[in-house]
């Protein structure tokens, strides 16, 4: 069987992004609409109060319509899709150690896993990510008198591109991928824990910008790592690799594996 879920993760990611295309397109014709009431003479933007009181409103107006993308039933949905997670990594368990997990472990995950993803969209990361662009745009283009044709030009280029992969979309893809790949991590260090398993199976493709310390360990360790030797290639990951998490320890390398946004999952076995 295929132990990589990196086929399946794109799957569910896949599905949740759907759900954003129609909150891009309403974020975008709020901005448009936003941008109409600014005070503007020869199709160019006329600095004055007004117009720092309706950019003053952009946060409040933009968080209203974030929330159609947080509590909802998309995220549900995308949660339930999680169970397509945990019988992946039942099945190789069970091919892998003869292991029956039990149905508790993936339980006690689920609500943390909600709770991420809706944290992700409203802490200060939205802000930093997807509204800040926006917002310096348009302070510029109206802070300075600038054309509105170019203002409105920049804004779908940001928010609604061409090829369909807006900067919402790519932050909430991120956001999906990010928990399923952290929420896959717990669980296998969980089971790792409960079932005294004492090696590594470290799996997933490569590509021509993954990280040393990954490239390292699927060639020249061939995806395998015994517990007695994390600490040494987490130290060497350190010094010689990039992107690896604060505090990655033997304990929770299952987590954090091989650095932020890491593609690859560390599957617990017994020990060769």
């Amino acid at each position: 069987m295929e132990l990589s879920s990196e086929k399946l993760i794109k799957e569910i990611e896949s599905r949740y992004l759907l759900s954003v295309d129609e909150v891009e397109k309403d974020l975008y014709a709020l901005v448009i609409k936003l941008l109409r009431k600014f005070d503007i003479k020869d199709g160019q933007f006329v600095p004055d109060y007004k117009s720092k009181l309706l950019l003053s409103t952009l946060n409040k107006e933009i968080k209203k319509i974030l929330e159609k993308v947080t509590i909802n039933d998309d995220v549900m949905k995308f949660i339930e899709d999680f169970t397509l997670i945990d019988q992946n990594i039942a099945a190789v368990q069970k091919s892998l150690n003869s292991i029956v997990v039990p149905k508790s472990i993936f339980n006690s995950q689920k609500q943390w896993a909600i709770d991420v993803t809706v944290n992700s969209l409203v802490e200060s990361n939205i802000n930093l990510r997807f509204i800040n662009p926006i917002k310096q745009l348009l302070y510029s283009r109206v802070s300075f008198g600038g054309s509105v044709v170019d203002a409105e030009k920049q804004l779908k280029q940001i928010m609604l591109p061409d090829n369909g992969n807006g900067v919402l979309k790519r932050y909430m893809g991120q956001i999906a991928r990010d928990t399923i790949n952290e929420y896959q991590g717990v669980i296998n260090q969980q089971i790792k824990v409960q079932f005294g398993l004492k090696g590594n199976r470290y799996v997933g493709g490569l590509l021509l910008d993954s990280r040393p310390q990954c490239v390292r360990w699927v060639t020249e360790f061939n995806g395998y790592l015994n517990d007695n030797q994390l600490e040494s290639e987490i130290k060497w990951a350190y010094q010689n690799g990039s992107g690896m998490k604060p505090d990655t320890v033997p304990e929770n390398f299952c987590v954090k594996r091989g650095g932020f946004n890491c593609i690859h999952e560390c599957i617990p076995v017994r020990e060769k």
